[in-house]
């Protein structure tokens, strides 16, 4: 081990303090309660937006996105987009940096770690948003771990309707029995798990008990994997972002072409849910349709050629009767299917790209490839359009919008280019905000992410009930007693350390990034579909 105790760093995606209140006690989430800090647990603000791809890059960097680039699951190829990995975080991450230092680190299932890094001391286990396929490192361990305790799993069968509960407890307990599995392999300082099911279970399940019963699994887990310690760790838990209720989504590329800031053209839709069963490998790669789609396609077709929005188009399948039918296939995305336009980016003065970005990019002439304001008009426009988006109500009268600012008030960094050039902070958080075609709002009361995640220690910190995402990796680092990033935007919360050695990361980890591959993602791209994130 390092010169101070070892670290265990549990990371739990979308547990905010709101939804597991009650439950943080004795009798049910009872290492959480025993861990609680001061007897509070700290609310640890997310990054903007509250999303899984940026923000544990954060978490494990200690850097907001302007400085390590990641705004959403995709990133921007011009007009067009592909699923982030590894190397398109430009920043070292925590693991990476402790490796340079010569001390011992275990990587287990955090979201954006794949390709895994090639690190000399220790073991890396990618999560989510790589592919269920995803190598190991070293290369041998998931073979000798399968060999013992069956097949690795990184996503649950979403919306599995015999068991949900047994689903994801099946997949925590992976992450435990790799955390044993890896502890007898090396003589590890830092320990670091991730628990992705805890945010999966708020977008697929209804049934609070069934939500119960997997997070007390998971505590049970986590008790688990501190008991692996050789001598008294410091732990931390923490969580990516919070969990809430939602009320509706705001479709800003159909108000952007109502207020005529975006052109729109047929073509296929940006739809994983129609790939899904193809890309899970479930079904006989047929392309055969049932009567009842047939039909719904066809009406939708013909009611479009003749001029109808979107919006229209599915009030004319109400017509024919159809709507209902719709409804019935995919109660979630009633709408769904009567969609045949898209984004003519090309042709237009704004968009929102990314499909979770919270927020909207110009087409700007000399920067973008067809860019259509000229550079001269770039400040007025995005004034025109922040003022009229910070007037959009939804059809109860309600702002939409608690903020729409420019992206410079929100992140700083050499990657604010690639920021959306304006930013959205919904009212409450209450609000999803969507890139397809379809209506301008759509009423769907539902679970999703909100700002303010989770943090408890077995040690004393320095903050009273609210800390930054970008604290954890600094405190981490202190802990460890490596150097702390001179270029981090987080601080140091633990009480009682002196004299904390501060170094660039970027020289300290140079050469820490993998190099780029045309890896097939596309049944990634069918997961998020399944948890809602491709509208």
């Amino acid at each position: 081990m390092g010169a101070r105790e070892p670290v265990i760093l549990i990371g739990l995606d979308g547990l905010g303090e709101g939804e597991i209140h009650d439950w943080v006690s004795p009798d049910h989430l009872s290492n959480l309660y025993k861990l609680r800090s001061g007897g509070n647990i700290i609310n640890l603000k997310s990054t903007h937006p509250p999303w899984t791809p940026c923000a544990w890059p954060s978490f494990l960097s200690g850097r907001n996105p302007g400085k390590h680039g990641v705004f959403d699951f995709f990133t921007r190829e011009a007009y067009d987009k592909r699923l982030i990995k590894r190397w398109d975080v430009d920043a070292p991450y925590l693991y990476e940096v402790t490796d340079r230092k010569d001390l011992t680190s275990i990587t287990i299932n955090y979201p954006v770690t794949h390709p895994a890094s090639s690190i000399e001391n220790g073991a890396i286990v990618p999560g989510y948003l790589a592919r269920e396929d995803v190598s190991f490192h070293p290369e041998h361990l998931r073979d000798e771990y399968e060999s013992e305790h069956g097949e690795y799993i990184i996503y649950p069968e979403y919306g599995a309707d015999e068991d949900a509960v047994s689903e994801y407890v099946n997949v925590a307990r992976h992450r435990r029995d790799m955390a044993r599995f890896l502890d007898e392999r090396y003589d590890w300082d830092l320990l670091a798990v991730q628990f992705q099911v805890t945010d999966s279970i708020f977008h697929d399940l209804d049934d609070h008990n069934e939500i119960r019963q997997v997070l007390e699994k998971v505590d049970e887990y986590i008790g688990d994997i501190i008991e692996l310690a050789r001598k008294d760790p410091t732990v931390f838990i923490a969580s990516d972002h919070g969990m809430g209720d939602y009320e509706w989504t705001f479709y800003v590329n159909s108000w952007l072409a109502e207020h005529g800031y975006c052109e729109t053209t047929t073509g296929d839709t940006q739809y994983f849910w129609q790939q899904k069963e193809t890309l899970k490998g479930t079904d006989d790669e047929t392309d055969e349709s049932s009567p009842l789609e047939t039909a719904i396609g066809t009406a939708a077709n013909a009611l479009s050629k003749v001029g109808l929005s979107p919006h229209h188009v599915h009030q004319g399948l109400s017509a024919v009767g159809l709507a209902k039918a719709v409804e019935r296939i995919l109660p979630e995305d009633a709408l769904v299917v009567a969609q045949n336009q898209v984004v003519d980016h090309a042709n237009s003065e704004a968009f929102q790209l990314y499909f979770n970005s919270l927020g909207v990019h110009l087409n700007v002439e000399g920067r973008d490839t067809n860019g259509q304001i000229p550079e001269s008009e770039y400040e007025e426009t995005r004034d025109e359009l922040i003022a009229e988006l910070e007037q959009v109500r939804d059809p109860d009268g309600e702002l939409v919008f608690d903020e729409v600012l420019p992206r410079e008030e929100v992140y700083e960094g050499k990657h604010l280019e690639d920021a959306p050039d304006i930013v959205f902070i919904p009212r409450d958080y209450q609000y999803d905000v969507s890139g397809s075609i379809l209506d301008t709002f759509r009423r769907y009361p539902h679970k999703n992410h909100k700002p303010d995640g989770i943090l408890l220690s077995n040690r004393e910190l320095t903050c009273d009930d609210r800390a930054k995402i970008y604290d954890i990796a600094p405190t981490v680092a202190a802990a460890l007693g490596i150097p702390v990033d001179t270029n981090t935007d987080g601080e140091v919360l633990l009480d009682g350390i002196d004299d904390i050695e501060r170094a660039d990361w970027d020289e300290l980890a140079e050469g820490y990034g993998t190099a780029g591959s045309d890896t097939d993602m596309s049944d990634v791209e069918g997961r998020l579909a399944d948890l809602g994130y491709m509208e």
